[in-house]
């Protein structure tokens, strides 16, 4: 019991720290600032939330007890308080999640990886500017 009580917990706090939709329209935020909680040295630019932080916070406290009862099905039952059933149904929901945001994270690099190849064929002079801003349109 007293174990079922600490993984709740600790769920609950995953759930209040996860923000990775905008509050208001529900799209995808974007990382722009970081900062060092010590010396306060700030970071500004476009970074990238990890996969697991760009599924659904009811899937990431899921996948957090998961592997806080070490991925003992009996021990996740007790835990949530849900039948088996359940819990098979919801790991399902949260691998199918993290499957399609690591696609999503595997296309941005792919695209990311296009926009170097056409920047070294524009500065190689293998393609105009004006036909690389098209190609980067069509991305």
């Amino acid at each position: 019991m007293e174990r079922r009580k600490g993984v709740l917990e600790m769920t609950k706090r995953a759930e209040r720290r996860s923000l990775t939709a905008c509050p208001v329209c529900e799209a995808s935020l974007e990382i722009t600032e970081l900062t060092c909680t010590e010396c306060r040295t700030r970071l500004a630019g476009r970074f990238s939330a990890t996969a697991l932080a760009r599924v659904a916070p009811e899937h990431q406290a899921f996948i957090e007890t998961f592997v806080l009862c070490r991925g003992v099905i009996r021990d996740v039952e007790r835990a949530l308080g849900i039948s088996y059933p359940t819990v098979r149904a919801r790991l399902d929901a949260a691998v199918e999640a993290l499957e399609a945001a690591l696609r999503h994270e595997a296309n941005d690099d792919t695209a990311a990886e296009q926009r170097r190849t056409l920047l070294t064929q524009v500065e190689s002079g293998l393609l105009s500017p004006e036909e690389a801003a098209e190609r980067l349109r069509h991305l």
